[in-house]
């Protein structure tokens, strides 16, 4: 529950051999005007208009209607490159005339494991590969993209942000989803982001914080969010959105970062409910200029400069930050890449998070926003091959190991043994996979558990179960992502079941209803309960929806003493 969760998210040359012959002058021409005609570019019907506090742009229609449109690559912030690497992100630059928003922009800088992670899953599941799309990377990646079918309505549709998964360490706006297109259809404007990961995105460091106004460094990725949702409050009303019912979601690292957005002081007023899918902020978090317990572990966050300044070789450097910010961002995302004992996360920096969420949490002083939370059943299947266990004498330390490596987490084996039996290797390997996944379920639960506590009455949680139809989908189960291609419409070439498209429905059913109302019920689909942690009432949803109680109660149990020992030793 505690640190595991957070630490994953030509041309060609063609010789003819046919024999030579002489073209005559006439018939020169004639090819030569054809071929001028031929040459002459095709203009693209015009597309649909929108102005924004930055200028004019011109996206395309999705449907055949003229409320139906997709505006994509639009810049929400200035591009943070030279001197702006590793500072907050300034106002998009405007423009003049009319700027075309018909192409994703590039991603961020990053090493791209994730076309192999989804493509992995397709070959287990015996589905089909998706056609690989050459990602173009760099570190200019500040823009957004916005689905919407109430372009030019007057009746103003809810808004729903979302935030990518990818460890915070890479990921993209559309990984592992087909785009925006289903569920504005489903009735809300829908705007995918992209923001600084890795170390462009979250490394603190004592110059930078030196240099900043604020003491603070290394939550760039988050600032980046913040600032795509401050846009979405400037503009989102030319695309017919409102304003006023802003839902930020997010998958894996993007929940976590959604549920952190809560404890900023920076987003007040920016949103009003929360989706998140198998990541909660649950610390302990690394923090700048001390050590994060008072036992001393979990070194002082802005060490992690110093240490990429060595791995660039220029730590020796008489102008050091000058330096770390003239080597490309290629340089850095190499160096970073071999050196993971670089933290690249979110650090608790005085400013954006200005203390650790656990303590915020324990006094209800978070944002008391609408909230629909949840895990999925097998999470680590797709993010583990195995756990080895060659003897049952390693497993109460590989078990020890799952909550973190604070010595005071000792006293809670016993506990755990008793959570997690197992009786021989192969058991014990299934046991790892089972609290390992559990992190992703207690973490949710306890974010849960705070907001209800703050006195949040719109707190949904929810449990996905679902597995897809074949013999290798049936042994990963309800892994990490498995709900997105139910959340977004999207056909990632997994196999589908015959009850797939009404799951399907479902939970994007339920997910634009809340983003609605703060409530996911709406008629035709099974009640959904608010969740109290005395009833413990959740939603299954798998081959069945129904409501359960009490998930996996006793694990999660074992996993929450273990978080609240470690919140009684955070350093002040």
């Amino acid at each position: 529950m505690i640190t595991q969760i957070r630490n994953f998210v030509s041309s060609s040359v063609f010789v003819s051999a046919t024999p030579a012959f002489r073209i005559g002058p006439a018939i020169m021409l004639g090819l030569l005007g054809a071929a001028t005609a031929a040459a002459q570019p095709t203009r693209p019907a015009p597309g649909p208009r929108v102005t924004l506090d930055a200028g004019i742009i011109e996206g395309e229609y999705t449907g055949p209607g003229r409320n139906d449109a997709a505006f994509k690559g639009i810049p929400f912030a200035a591009p943070p490159v030279g001197a702006l690497r590793w500072k907050p992100p300034e106002p998009a630059r405007h423009w003049t005339g009319v700027r075309t928003a018909r192409e994703f922009a590039p991603i961020c800088s990053q090493h791209l494991y994730s076309p192999e992670y989804f493509s992995d899953i397709a070959s287990r599941v015996n589905g089909r590969t998706a056609t690989a799309v050459a990602m173009k990377t760099s570190e200019d990646c500040l823009y957004l993209n916005v689905w919407t079918t109430h372009l030019g309505s007057s009746k103003r549709a809810p808004v729903m942000v979302w935030v990518h998964g990818g460890g915070n360490n890479g990921g993209w706006a559309t990984q592992g989803t087909t785009g925006g297109e289903f569920l504005a259809r489903k009735g809300v404007v829908l705007v995918m982001i992209e923001y600084r990961v890795g170390a462009l995105g979250f490394l603190a460091d004592s110059a930078l914080s030196a240099e900043s106004s604020h003491h603070s460094s290394g939550n760039y990725g988050l600032l980046d969010q913040i600032a795509a949702l401050r846009w979405v409050k400037r503009n989102i009303a030319a695309f017919g959105g409102d304003p006023s019912r802003v839902t930020v979601f997010g998958q894996s690292s993007g929940a976590l970062d959604v549920t952190c957005l809560t404890m900023s002081p920076l987003t007040i007023g920016l949103f009003s409910r929360v989706i998140s899918e198998s990541g909660a902020c649950t610390g302990p978090f690394p923090q700048l200029r001390r050590a994060v317990t008072s036992t001393g572990e979990y070194k002082p966050a802005e060490s992690n400069g110093s240490r990429l300044a060595a791995d660039l070789g220029v730590a020796r450097t008489s102008e050091r930050l000058a330096a770390m910010r003239a080597v490309s961002a290629d340089s850095i995302v190499a160096a970073t890449f071999a050196d993971p004992a670089i933290v690249r996360d979110v650090v608790v920096d005085g400013w954006v998070i200005p203390e650790q969420p656990d303590r915020v949490m324990a006094e209800g002083r978070q944002q008391s926003v609408a909230l629909l939370i949840g895990s999925n059943a097998d999470e680590y299947r797709t993010l583990a091959r195995s756990f080895s266990v060659k003897n049952m004498a390693d497993y109460p330390q590989r078990l020890l190991a799952v909550l973190g490596s604070s010595a005071p987490l000792r006293r809670f084996l016993p506990s755990l043994l008793e959570a997690y039996p197992a009786s021989d290797t192969a058991q014990a390997e299934r046991r790892l996979f089972e609290a390992n996944t559990d992190g992703f379920g207690s973490s949710a639960r306890y974010f849960a558990r705070a907001m209800v506590h703050a006195g949040q009455h719109n707190v949904y949680m929810y449990y996905f179960t679902h597995a897809i139809p074949t013999l290798g989908g049936v042994q990963l189960g309800g892994f990490h992502t498995a709900e997105m291609p139910f959340v977004f419409g999207s056909d990632n070439g997994w196999p589908t079941g015959p009850g797939d498209i009404a799951l399907r429905d479902a939970i994007s059913g339920y997910w634009v209803q809340f983003a609605t109302t703060g409530n996911p019920n709406r008629p035709n689909l099974p009640m959904w309960p608010q969740y109290l942690p005395s009833s413990g009432e959740y939603l299954e949803l798998g081959d069945r929806i129904r409501v359960r109680t009490h998930i996996r109660e006793r694990q999660y149990d074992v996993q929450d003493a273990a978080q609240a020992a470690l919140d009684t030793l955070l350093g002040h």
